[in-house]
């Protein structure tokens, strides 16, 4: 089984630092994506893409279906998922995770764990947007992604649906930054705990887009030492690879993540983090000077 998992591991490997057209991260509406795993098999392949990886937040559903799916279509597709993590140098630090075995005992205990934790929090921001005069009942929830995923974006597009916001975006920029939204805690496992999941599941734990750990009011040389002191931590734990290509690094930012993977032997991957064509984040704020 060991010898499995190290070539397994190789070829998965292989496959993410090819030049061949990839995209190693998409969410999908088992997330907080709106395609299908079935559309995003169709338009990807259709744009010319040869591997894709569905990398759905603390869930492998999407990825599951989008493999069955891709099965002999001619795209290239593997396993993919989005841990978020935290550690004691910052909050919503994402792991990504590739190839792993959907089966594994281990990952599937542990995503139910995020699950019940999760509808918790849920449960509380419910309440607490209620209380602040925002009607939303669990049957407006049930109606978003069919609740398949329920996170803050679904209660953004409610209130949005609602005319309480112009999109769904703005929640996150007003309505989320409240102390009573604020004072209901994600709680999430540890960075190392999260790449040693992956680990042992089969698979290559990345480091997801490091630019998003830069904060609003910080100059991109004041966050450059942090940002090495982060990637070196990651490394400690024993992190696979980083995302050097995302929307949130700039060319000039990419290439400093890549040189300092290549100087660490670390793999290199990139993603574009797709989750709709309606509502497009905005990652210019960390191509800032």
């Amino acid at each position: 089984m060991l010898n499995f998992l190290k070539n397994n591991n190789k070829n998965i490997a292989e496959l993410i630092m090819s030049d061949m057209k990839k995209d190693l991260h998409i969410h999908t509406c088992y997330s907080d994506g709106i395609f299908t795993p079935e559309e995003v098999v169709d338009r990807w392949k259709a744009e010319g893409y040869k591997l894709i990886a569905i990398t759905d937040h603390d869930g492998m559903d999407g990825s599951i279906i989008g493999m069955d799916y891709a099965r002999g279509s001619g795209i290239m597709f593997i396993s993919g998922i989005e841990f978020d993590s935290e550690d004691a140098l910052g909050r919503d630090m994402h792991i990504l995770g590739y190839g792993f075995d959907y089966n594994c005992p281990e990952l599937r205990a542990n995503l139910f764990e995020i699950l019940r934790r999760r509808a918790i929090r849920n449960d509380s921001m419910m309440k607490a947007l209620n209380e602040m005069g925002y009607e939303i009942t669990l049957d407006d929830i049930g109606k978003v992604n069919e609740g398949r995923y329920v996170g803050k974006p679904t209660f953004a597009r409610i209130m949005s649906s609602k005319g309480y916001i112009s999109n769904p975006q703005e929640a996150f920029g007003t309505v989320f930054r409240e102390p009573s939204i604020r004072n209901i805690s994600k709680k999430t496992f540890s960075s190392e705990s999260v790449i040693n999941l992956i680990h042992t599941a089969g698979g290559l734990a990345f480091f997801a887009h490091p630019m998003e750990q830069r904060h609003l009011d910080e100059s991109f040389e004041e966050f450059k030492p942090r940002m090495y002191q982060i990637l070196d931590r990651m490394t400690e734990y024993g992190i696979d690879g980083i995302e050097c290509y995302h929307p949130s690094a700039s060319e000039e930012q990419a290439e400093l993540l890549r040189e300092y993977a290549e100087q660490r032997g670390l793999l290199i991957s990139e993603g574009s983090d797709f989750h709709s064509d309606v509502s497009r984040r905005d990652f210019s704020r960390y191509h800032r000077p």
